[in-house]
């Protein structure tokens, strides 16, 4: 009797871990009922959440789909492991249909800016075998108003404990020869976790990137910030990046922190725009000080 006991509870502890839904599910947008656009040439809606199940319809890249929920449904296609959605879309024929699409062929997320869509796709997920850590193939499709893909761009990173995806255009804040910057980031919840920001530029003919940019603070012992100065901001210079970077640490031993005195690191990195990409030019002299906050 104690036996069949434990055999069920051990079943029951296996069936709830293996119904963990993956980390990676947490980049695309939670919520329900928003709206989502295809980010692959062509994939394909199911009657039901399983990649076996009978086909409904295909999709191509900049369809715009609404997704009313995920379900509980994790599949993995190139170490991307996520869920499949339950969307609402229009088919061929014009007819408001619904159906299951996998969550990985829909972009993290878009942007439309006059005549072209900034999409951001994770492409692949890899086991880096030297530090154990997921990479990630994080790919930037432009689209025109065809959506035919003019520009792609693949980064190959690893986002660490961050669990959040932002994204936005920002113009060409005055550098020569650039239609649109593309802004993406992700984004820690957490006190200690850091958050990137990575920034592609579309010139009209290819996407490069200027310089990442972090930040990352644990309470209020330590913080590190990072700033860009465009051309058009106040400070900037003619087709020059200008990155600020300020590090603080807290020297109150005392662990009450009322009136902490933090130890100020700042310096700037100075990068050329040439209207394809940017030049690194020279690291300033670091600026030591004391604040009292």
């Amino acid at each position: 009797m104690k036996k069949g006991i434990i055999i069920i509870l051990l079943l029951s502890l296996f069936q709830s871990f293996s119904q963990e839904k993956s980390y990676q599910n947490y980049y695309w947008n939670g919520k329900e009922n928003y709206k989502a656009i295809v980010g692959v040439k062509n994939c394909y809606v199911r009657i039901n959440p399983d990649a076996s199940s009978t086909l409904l319809d295909s999709l191509q890249i900049g369809n715009e789909i609404k997704v009313i929920k995920s379900t509980d449904n994790d599949y993995k296609i190139k170490g991307v492991n996520v869920s499949w959605v339950e969307i609402e879309y229009t088919n061929k024929k014009g007819i408001a249909s619904k159906g299951y699409l996998w969550k990985g062929f829909l972009a993290l997320g878009y942007f439309k800016k006059s005549d072209l869509t900034y999409l951001t796709m994770i492409e692949k997920v890899e086991l880096n075998k030297e530090n154990g850590l997921d990479d990630f193939a994080i790919m930037i499709k432009i689209l025109n108003n065809q959506n035919s893909v003019l520009g792609q761009k693949t980064i190959i990173k690893n986002l660490g404990e961050a669990s959040l995806f932002e994204n936005k255009t920002i113009g060409g804040f005055g550098l020569s020869n650039v239609i649109g910057i593309y802004r993406i980031g992700f984004l820690g919840e957490a006190c200690g976790i850091a958050s990137t920001i990575y920034y592609f530029v579309w010139n009209g003919t290819k996407i490069s990137m200027l310089p990442d940019k972090y930040y990352d603070g644990e309470a209020s012992f330590s913080y590190h910030n990072e700033n860009f100065i465009f051309p058009k901001e106040k400070g900037g210079k003619p087709d020059t990046v200008i990155k600020v970077v300020e590090e603080g640490e807290n020297t109150d031993e005392t662990g009450e922190q009322l009136h902490s005195i933090y130890n100020v690191t700042l310096w700037k990195e100075i990068y050329k725009w040439d209207g394809e990409k940017v030049i690194f030019i020279e690291k300033t002299k670091e600026k030591k000080s004391k604040i009292r906050v």
